[in-house]
């Protein structure tokens, strides 16, 4: 009878520890969906200033098109993310203002960067966008020592 009992109790004592693990993991990916929503933001950003600086022999209609879809990236996260920031009232307070002017900002920017004619105006344009995601790098730069590292990593 007696084995029966730690057998039982060794099988429950495993059961509660799965599930709390498993209740661990799911609060590391909710305090992560802020930080990925800030971050996503500038991702295609990233990826037109990369090939505006850095051609990489493409011809100019393959880089046009390049750009093209990080523009089309860029639009749809500008209308679907950053609901993650809006899932706690004080990450919303703290978080969601620089986010929307900064998303909108890029857009503008993104904009006049598209719609230039000579390469003068599209050169300021780069370095305004250019301007814009570095301080949009610096905004983010504190919120990587905050959030949680990945466990599994």
């Amino acid at each position: 009878m007696k084995k029966w009992q730690l057998v039982l109790l060794s099988f429950i004592g495993i059961v509660l520890l799965t599930i709390m693990y498993q209740q661990h993991q799911t609060i590391v990916k909710y305090r992560e969906i802020p930080y990925h929503s800030l971050e996503l933001l500038a991702y295609p950003i990233a990826k037109i200033i990369e090939l505006h600086e850095n051609p990489r022999n493409l011809a100019e209609a393959e880089r046009q098109q390049m750009i093209a879809d990080e523009v089309v990236a860029f639009s749809t996260i500008f209308n679907y993310a950053g609901m993650g920031l809006t899932t706690e009232p004080n990450i919303k307070d703290v978080y969601y203002a620089t986010y929307s002017e900064t998303r909108v900002d890029f857009a503008v920017q993104l904009k006049q960067y598209i719609e230039a004619t000579t390469p003068e105006e599209q050169e300021a344009a780069f370095q305004l966008l250019q301007h814009e995601y570095e301080t949009y790098q610096q905004f983010l730069a504190p919120l990587e020592e905050v959030r949680l590292p990945d466990p599994s990593a």
